[in-house]
């Protein structure tokens, strides 16, 4: 594991930020950058600084074949809903409802339906508008 991947992996675990890092160890958030991209290396005096910040010894940052341990990842678990017991409510049973013979029913006489006149109103305009918008 490389020096840019150490930094990055204990300042994510220790939950800071670059500018917060950079407050910590004395030095500018674009010289943070420059560490975690590899584009170079802190001063000595520096190394002191994330030495004491991470308690990890110099050599174990700057040696590549040391690995530092990455942060397990926490799964989110919903917690499960509370399930309230309601009290059992009696019901009483409807009384029976007896039907009539169908001799005695009188069939209600067909209601002929007739549209509202805005409802054709809209209906011509679609049209209308179908019609004249209508590729041919």
């Amino acid at each position: 594991m490389t020096f840019k991947e150490k930094i990055v992996i204990l300042r994510k675990t220790k939950g800071l930020t670059q500018d917060e890092f950079a407050k910590a160890v004395g030095v500018s958030r674009q010289a943070v950058y420059k560490w975690e991209s590899g584009q170079s290396y802190p001063e000595v005096a520096k190394l002191l600084e994330i030495k004491a910040l991470f308690a990890i010894s110099i050599d174990d940052l700057l040696d590549d074949s040391f690995e530092v341990a990455l942060p397990e990842k926490k799964k989110r678990r919903r917690a499960p809903k509370a399930v309230e017991a309601s009290p059992a409510v009696e019901v009483e049973a409807a009384p029976a409802v007896e039907e009539a013979p169908a001799a005695e029913v009188e069939a209600a006489p067909a209601v002929e339906q007739t549209p509202a006149p805005e409802a054709e109103e809209k209906a011509e305009k679609r049209g209308f508008f179908s019609r004249l918008f209508s590729r041919r």
